[in-house]
């Protein structure tokens, strides 16, 4: 699971590549954890954490300096202050990792009832969408094709509500696209190869 690691900005592997390779060398795969290190690696680009390392020693000064000039803050909530900064403020990264260290996400009985759900208003829309195609285009090789990458696409759909349900919507909505997006041309590809032959 290593290579996942390379999805990662080149920020983000030099501060936590080591830590977090360890964390999955030491986990069996499973989609669950895939799919949540993918997740992470997505929010990683769309929502970097971590500051440049010389604006976080000018924070830490400026907090210093606050805090000796007004003599309002205590030692240990200079300390947290620092703490905060110079891990620079994600808390993200650090529930990845802790989801990680204990084998993935695990699912509570709400999470999956709120997957199979999801998974089944995503199937009725899906047929719907299907049959509609079909009544105007027949057989047609890319309605066909909607039909074949709909049954992994519901998959994909329960994985992602069961797993990434505290991801932010643009992470979920890009994982849902791209893999629908990859399944479909894939599918397509094959129904044309097909034909052709």
């Amino acid at each position: 699971m290593n290579w996942l690691l390379r999805l990662y900005p080149a920020r983000w592997r030099e501060r936590y590549g080591e830590e977090f390779g360890a964390v999955l060398a030491s986990q069996r795969t499973s989609p669950g954890l895939v799919l949540d290190v993918l997740a992470g690696a997505i929010d990683a680009h769309l929502y970097p954490q971590i500051p440049r390392s010389d604006i976080q020693q000018q924070e830490v000064q400026d907090l210093q300096q606050a805090s000796i000039q007004q003599g309002l803050l205590q030692q240990a909530t200079l300390q947290q202050s620092q703490a905060t900064l110079i891990e620079g403020k994600d808390t993200m990264t650090f529930q990845l990792l802790q989801r990680c260290a204990a084998g993935g996400p695990k699912l509570s009985r709400e999470d999956r009832q709120a997957a199979q759900r999801t998974m089944i208003w995503s199937a009725l829309a899906m047929s719907a969408l299907y049959m509609g195609l079909t009544k105007i285009y027949r057989d047609a090789p890319a309605v066909q094709a909607l039909f074949y990458s709909s049954f992994p696409f519901l998959a994909l759909v329960r994985e992602q509500t069961a797993y990434l349900r505290k991801r932010t919507r643009a992470t979920q909505m890009l994982l849902l696209v791209v893999g629908f997006s990859g399944m479909y041309l894939f599918t397509l590809g094959a129904f044309l190869l097909a034909r052709a032959l």
